[in-house]
């Protein structure tokens, strides 16, 4: 009877593991192709960026489980690193792309090893004082600013045709009313499940309509391959990356308490000061490795409590298991292959959501704060600052140096430094 209990329990945690999987499979599966698309790459390098995307999610996600904080929380790739990653590849010029790319994987080595030291040190609140709720509300709502125009052409068939293109624009609409609709109507796992149904409903009308581009699909030579260290070229110095990637570390220190507080939370369980560190040690690895392996940074994903709570599974063996079955997934260039055919237009779409909400927990910030002078001054110059540059020319910014040439042209960083120094240097005292 033992026995037989003992097989009904790995059948089960089996089964559980597979829906860890596919979920995390919603927060991989998009990233590579819209990045990709931004970068101009080629469906192999697409396909190939796809395996190592499921190599380090895997990968991140086990470093957290026995060297971090321990609890059932998936890595995935974080909304603010790829977005950081679109960004730079739609703004840049082509002949520094590749570049940019080499200087992305330094900046994601130098972030880790930042996080990791801090993850040994007992000064995370100290860091985190310096992002508060205006920094960080204005952060937020500049990245989502310089990344609407991107969004919406592609969303409209615009990236695509050149122009306007309904057959496009009704598919991207009807996924994102699908995501939505179950994101808010939806119970249990299919709540969470939303991004992926949308993901398949918007893949299956793109073929049905013959929008799928011929030259699009890639026949990988190999069935099993190991993913490649530094696959797009060895790692290059510029001090404005290393600049926005520090950054964009620190800002997403809250992310990662986040994350542990409300897993936490889910698991009815007290978390303590050394899990908040380990975590921060363990995301600090994560990202160390997704600068070599060449990926978009990780971070862990606090959507996973939900998942938590609607499917009630909250053992450690399944998120072992589903895990290392994506983390597996890597090493086979045919799962990649396929995976790198979905249309960007859908990968766009799927991303809509998040990146709303992502204005909204801007917003949100900035609402929560008193609306003095002193406020609303630190906040207005830093927005239009920062939306001001994002309109000017790229060759406006010709005779600046160009290690500094890619600091003062980011409206982004432009803006958030603004910010810092408003908020702690000229205005630090209330007006």
């Amino acid at each position: 009877m033992t026995e037989l209990n003992h097989k009904e329990s790995g059948w089960l945690s089996g089964l559980q593991g597979i829906q860890w999987a596919v979920f995390m499979l919603t927060s991989i599966i998009a990233v590579p192709v819209v990045v990709g698309a931004a970068f101009h790459m080629s469906p192999a390098e697409i396909s190939t960026f796809m395996e190592r995307m499921l190599f380090i999610t895997g990968a991140a996600t086990l470093i957290q489980i026995f060297f971090g904080h321990k609890l059932p929380i998936v890595e995935g790739a974080a909304g603010m690193w790829w977005a950081i990653f679109i960004l730079l590849g739609t703004i840049s010029v082509p002949g520094e792309r590749s570049h940019l790319l080499q200087q992305l994987e330094l900046g994601l080595i130098v972030a880790g090893a930042f996080l990791a030291i801090l993850g040994l040190l007992p000064i995370i609140e100290k860091i985190r004082g310096l992002f508060t709720p205006i920094v960080t509300g204005v952060y937020l709502i500049l990245l989502v600013c310089q990344m609407s125009g991107p969004f919406l052409q592609s969303l409209l068939g615009i990236t695509a045709t050149g122009h306007l293109d309904v057959k496009i624009t009704f598919i991207c609409l009807l996924e994102i009313i699908i995501i939505l609709t179950l994101s808010l109507k939806a119970n249990g796992i299919l709540k969470s499940m939303g991004p992926l149904i949308g993901i398949i409903a918007g893949w299956v009308l793109f073929h049905f309509f013959g929008l799928i581009k011929s030259g699009k699909t890639y026949e990988p030579s190999n069935w099993f391959k190991l993913p490649e260290i530094f696959a797009w070229g060895m790692p290059e110095f510029n001090i404005g990356i290393i600049l926005t990637s520090v950054i964009t570390s620190i800002v997403l220190i809250s992310n990662v308490i986040a994350s542990i507080l409300v897993v936490g939370i889910v698991l009815e369980r007290e978390i303590t000061s050394k899990q908040y560190q380990k975590g921060l040690f363990g995301n600090g690895i994560g990202l160390i490795f997704s600068g070599m392996f060449s990926v978009v940074g990780v971070v862990p994903l606090s959507v996973g409590a939900g998942f938590i709570g609607t499917t009630g599974i909250k053992k450690m063996r399944p998120l072992i298991i589903g895990a290392v079955l994506i983390m597996a997934a890597g090493f086979f260039p045919y799962i990649g292959g396929f995976l790198a055919t979905l249309p960007m237009e859908v990968a766009y779409a799927s991303l809509f959501i998040p990146f709303a909400q992502m204005m909204g927990f801007g917003i949100r910030d900035l609402m929560g704060r008193e609306p003095s002078n002193r406020n609303l001054l630190v906040i207005g110059l830093s927005l239009i600052v920062g939306v001001g540059i994002m309109f000017m020319p790229a060759e406006s910014f010709e005779s600046v140096a160009p290690w500094l040439r890619n600091i003062v042209s980011n409206g982004l960083i432009v803006g958030l430094i603004l910010c810092l120094l408003l908020e702690h240097v000229m205005f630090e005292k209330q007006l």
